[in-house]
């Protein structure tokens, strides 16, 4: 092989992770957590989100509801994207809670509390607040 084929066929140099608090708590959470904490963290990192993607999408549909303009059809599209929207982030939440009562079915210890997902999403807030 040349020094031509063998740039372009070798894996690239691997990165160091991130050093921002956010990545450095997952990464201490997969090595030493239990698989009950870390599919609670990946719920509840699902649930903040579907719960942003649901606003994002509700000021869209807005925005477009206001730009419309009296279009019917723009209207129309306006709207569906607010309900599908709402509908998407009710669907989420039913998920935790089928989770949840499936946890507590089978007797498995799953605590996931919304004041664990406020706590997770005030820690990802600070996380990226701080610079290194």
């Amino acid at each position: 092989m040349n020094a031509l084929t063998s740039k372009f066929l070798s894996p690239p140099p691997r990165q160091p992770p991130p050093d921002s608090p956010f990545f450095l708590m997952i990464r201490d959470l997969l090595e030493n957590g239990s698989a009950v904490d870390i599919v609670s963290t990946f719920i509840a990192l699902g649930l903040i989100a579907a719960t942003i993607l649901c606003l994002v999408f509700i000021i869209i549909g807005g925005i477009s509801f206001i730009l419309s303009a009296g279009n019917e059809d723009k209207i129309k599209k306006a709207v569906h994207t607010i309900r599908y929207s709402i509908v998407g982030l009710v669907v989420a939440f039913i998920a935790y809670f089928l989770v949840l009562f499936i946890a507590r079915l089978l007797d498995i210890p799953f605590e996931l509390s919304f004041s664990d997902i406020i706590d997770l999403m005030t820690q990802i807030l600070s996380s990226m607040g701080t610079t290194n």
